[in-house]
């Protein structure tokens, strides 16, 4: 099992902003693995900041739920998910191994992405 935590950024649209790594052709929220002595909302804020330049503010990461999928990237493995959102608009720009970024109509993706977006995600916040 591998752990991680995301955050869910909208736009004014409703778009959510996603991340293409370098070695992935699956686009997927911003965020990743857990360090040692970790929050679940710490890693998410420290990977938002290294991987699109934003920085949150941990009071404002509301818990969207756990979620289980898949591995996009590491093939028979898969991934845990503790997925935040966060209520401001921001300004992201791939940084650190993101090759890409791409805000997607969660009712109408137009790209290729994680299964634990695609299937848990994105279900999870039309409800």
């Amino acid at each position: 099992m591998i752990e991680v935590a995301a955050v869910v950024f909208r736009n004014s649209l409703g778009h959510v902003l996603t991340v293409r790594k370098e070695s992935s052709t699956k686009f997927q929220l911003p965020g990743g693995k857990l360090e040692a002595g970790e929050t679940p909302a710490q890693a998410a804020a420290r990977e938002v900041a290294e991987e699109i330049g934003v920085e949150v503010r941990l009071p404002e990461l509301s818990p969207l739920g756990t979620f289980d999928a898949p591995a996009a990237n590491e093939p028979g493995e898969t991934v845990r998910g503790r997925i935040f959102t966060y209520p401001r608009p921001v300004l992201a720009r791939a940084a650190a191994e993101i090759a890409e970024i791409a805000w997607v109509d969660p009712t109408n993706p137009d790209r290729e992405l994680a299964h634990l977006l695609r299937d848990e995600v994105f279900p999870a916040l039309e409800s």
